[in-house]
């Protein structure tokens, strides 16, 4: 009993809710697009956290979240309402969601002009260190952080970074974590920006659960940004921009290495620019990574251009390889003999003679089955054997040319 009772106390702490969570909320003035980054110690943060609209603001509710603020006030700020407005009427119409006050709240909006509003309560402040910073067109905040330097460092990243307002917004999430984050851990991380443009450019980027959420958000983007780049490679494929295309393609597959989709949209667009070998390369490292990828992608026609190249023959025999043993793994006892006897020539041509012959009915029941059983003897180099069936086939239908022209001696 003293053992549990001096472990009780650590043991219930463990058990309770650990409030940490740090985000960036921001707007772009020249392009208005609005959106969030945000990490927490808990699940599916960007279920519920972020929220955003385009021409319009962006806002977080954070440390005890009430999901009712984000629809509020963006249709608040939208009518009109200042950030400050906003936030004074969300805060009124509470109501103590889910039994909390909104002492437990840390909300931050930012207006599409460039305002912005924060309110950290009471509980929120009491946690290892809540706070935040804000400027022009965006806003810092956390809570349950190793210090006042996170979101210092989030800032600086914020204002010093590069390029487009979603990639602004992971800089400053990334430079959180390297100053401390949150002191009792990290699970899940969302990147939601919101566009004029609407889908598919919107992004609404959701780790729910992972060991390091930051990295899979990272690469999450990658892959979200390399889709662009081959979109509009496409689309300048079609404006006969090829030299650009291909630009574009070298740029995707950088963004996404890991991701077989790439390389395999990249491969058909680098057909559609007459880049043969470019096609070869990127349909290589998808294969590498997922094999499954290899007779559906090459079973589609797309690869004309490449059909005397003897890297891709080789591709096109693997696939067909392997489409037949997964059709022969999913062969039913009671298939019919015509079933039997075609996979037995996809077998042939894919050089398995020896499981050809296992899938053939003990009797053939028609020529065909008996070319295919011939053929499948001479690949094993049983020359005797294929010509036994040979001439045994041939009495039995003699009227089948095929048969007639097979010669095994």
């Amino acid at each position: 009993m003293p053992a549990l009772r001096r472990w009780l106390p650590l043991l219930l702490a463990a058990a309770a809710p650990a409030h940490a969570t740090y985000s960036i909320v921001a707007c772009d003035a020249a392009t208005r697009a609005c959106g969030v980054a945000v990490q927490t110690n808990n699940l599916a943060v960007g279920a519920s956290v972020p929220a955003a609209q385009a021409g319009v603001g962006a806002l977080v509710s954070q440390f005890e979240t009430n999901p009712h603020y984000g629809p509020q006030a963006l249709a608040l700020m939208a009518a009109g309402a200042t950030p400050a407005d906003a936030l004074a009427r969300i805060l009124a119409d509470d109501g103590d969601f889910d039994g909390e006050t909104i002492q437990a709240r840390q909300v931050a909006l930012v207006r599409v002009d460039g305002t912005s509003a924060v309110h950290t309560g009471r509980d929120v402040a009491a946690s290892p260190w809540a706070g935040s910073r804000g400027g022009a067109g965006y806003s810092v905040q956390g809570n349950g952080l190793a210090g006042p330097q996170v979101i210092a460092a989030m800032e600086s990243a914020f204002l010093a970074a590069r390029g487009p307002l979603a990639e602004r917004l992971l800089a400053s999430l990334a430079a959180g974590e390297r100053a401390g984050g949150q002191t009792t851990g990290r699970e899940s991380a969302a990147l939601l920006v919101r566009t004029t443009d609407g889908w598919p450019i919107d992004i609404d980027l959701r780790v729910d659960h992972a060991s390091d959420p930051i990295a899979a958000l990272t690469s999450l983007y990658g892959q979200y940004a390399a889709r662009q780049d081959i979109v509009a490679a496409r689309q300048a494929a079609r404006r006969g921009e090829f030299e650009r295309a291909a630009n574009l393609l070298i740029g995707a597959v950088a963004k996404a290495p890991a991701w077989p989709r790439a390389w395999l949209q990249a491969a058909r667009v680098a057909i559609e620019i007459e880049r043969p070998q470019l096609a070869l390369q990127y349909l290589a490292a998808a294969f590498a990574q997922n094999d499954a990828w290899r007779a559906v992608e090459l079973g589609a026609g797309r690869y004309a251009a490449l059909g005397a190249n003897p890297l891709f023959a080789r591709y096109v025999d693997d696939a067909q390889r392997n489409a037949a043993l997964a059709d022969l793994r999913a062969l039913d006892a009671q298939a019919p003999a015509a079933a039997r006897a075609s996979l037995a020539a996809r077998l042939v041509e894919a050089q398995r003679p020896a499981e050809a012959l296992g899938v053939l009915p003990a009797r053939d029941e028609t020529s065909r089955s008996a070319l295919v059983r011939i053929d499948a003897l001479a690949a094993l180099g049983l020359a005797r054997d294929a010509r036994t069936q040979l001439r045994l086939a041939r009495k039995r239908w003699p009227d089948d040319r095929r048969l007639s022209a097979r010669s095994h001696e």
